[in-house]
C-alpha cells in the first residue's frame, strides 16, 4: 500500500504564526508569513483558514513586485484542503494574478480552477489529477508537519502552488539533534522533496527542468517547520525561521 499522510485534524493551532526570511546567495530577498485563522465552513464543511504571504524587502522591493497572498481552507475533520485562493503578482509586471482551486467540486480526476488577470472575467482551466490526495502548498506543508514516518519512507503527492500543479514525492531522510533558527536550536526531522510541474493533462512538460528541496521540522511538540532550502533557477533559495507564536486557541491534533 502506498504511504500517504495521516487522515486527521491538521496539526494547527488558532491564532498560530510562523514567521520567515527568504533568501537567496545570503542575500534577504523577502519576509514570509504563515498564519492559522478561524474555523469557518466550506462546502458544509468545517476547515480552518491557513494564509501565507511573501512581501520583498530591501532593495529586491525597488526593482520587482513581490506582495503575494495564498490561503487555504483545510478540512479539520480530515486535513485535506476544501479550496485553495492565491493573488500574487505576475512576473515583471504589476499585473494581478487570482486562483482559485476548488477540491470539494472534484469530479473524478478532475479538479476545477478558475483564473483572472485583475478584474477580468475568471477562466475554467480545469487541472487532470492522478492521486486521491491532491494538496495546495499550505495544506501540504501542514500534512508534512506532523508527518511522522521511518526513515526511507516516501510520500507521492500532487501540489499545486499557485494555479499550476507539480508531482512531488516527499522521503524521510534523517532526524538531526541540532539545526540552528534565530529561535534557537532544535532537534528537527529532515525530509527530502524532488518535484516537477506538470500540464493541465497532468503531464510533465518536456524540457522542464525536475527541483530538490528539503524540509527541517522540528522534532518536539511544536513540529514547527524551520527551513526549507530549493533549487530554484536562480540559484537555492532559503527559508528560515526568525519568529514563532505558538497562538493561543486549542490545537486541532493532540
Amino acid at each position: 500500500m502506498q504511504a500517504r499522510f495521516a487522515v486527521g485534524p491538521p496539526l494547527v493551532t488558532p491564532g498560530e504564526r510562523f514567521s520567515y526570511k527568504l533568501q537567496l546567495g545570503g542575500v534577504d530577498l523577502a519576509t514570509y508569513d504563515f498564519t492559522v485563522g478561524d474555523i469557518t465552513e466550506v462546502a458544509g464543511k468545517r476547515a480552518i483558514v491557513v494564509q501565507s504571504h511573501a512581501k520583498a524587502v530591501g532593495i529586491v522591493a525597488m526593482v520587482t513586485h513581490i506582495d503575494d497572498s495564498f490561503a487555504s481552507w483545510i478540512d479539520v475533520a480530515t486535513g485535506r484542503p476544501l479550496r485553495w485562493q492565491t493573488d500574487e503578482f505576475a512576473t515583471r509586471s504589476t499585473d494581478k494574478e487570482r486562483t482559485e482551486v476548488r477540491f470539494t467540486e472534484r469530479a473524478g480526476n478532475v479538479v476545477p480552477v478558475d483564473f483572472h488577470v485583475n478584474d477580468a472575467a475568471p477562466t475554467s482551466e480545469p487541472q487532470t489529477v492522478s492521486l486521491d490526495d491532491v494538496w495546495d502548498f499550505n495544506s501540504f506543508i501542514v500534512a508534512v508537519r506532523a508527518w511522522e514516518a521511518p526513515v526511507g519512507t516516501s510520500v507521492d503527492a500532487e501540489v499545486f502552488r499557485s494555479r499550476y500543479m507539480w508531482h512531488v514525492r516527499t522521503t524521510m531522510t534523517g532526524r538531526h539533534d541540532n539545526i540552528a533558527t534565530d529561535v534557537g536550536s532544535l532537534p528537527a526531522s529532515e525530509l527530502d522533496g524532488h518535484l516537477y510541474k506538470v500540464d493541465r493533462h497532468d503531464v510533465k512538460t518536456a524540457g522542464d527542468d525536475e527541483r530538490d528541496l528539503k524540509i527541517w521540522v522540528s522534532d518536539d511538540d511544536g513540529r514547527v517547520p524551520l527551513r526549507i532550502t530549493a533549487r530554484t533557477d536562480y540559484g537555492e533559495v532559503v527559508l528560515m525561521l526568525v519568529a514563532y507564536d505558538p497562538g493561543s486557541g486549542t490545537r486541532l491534533r493532540n
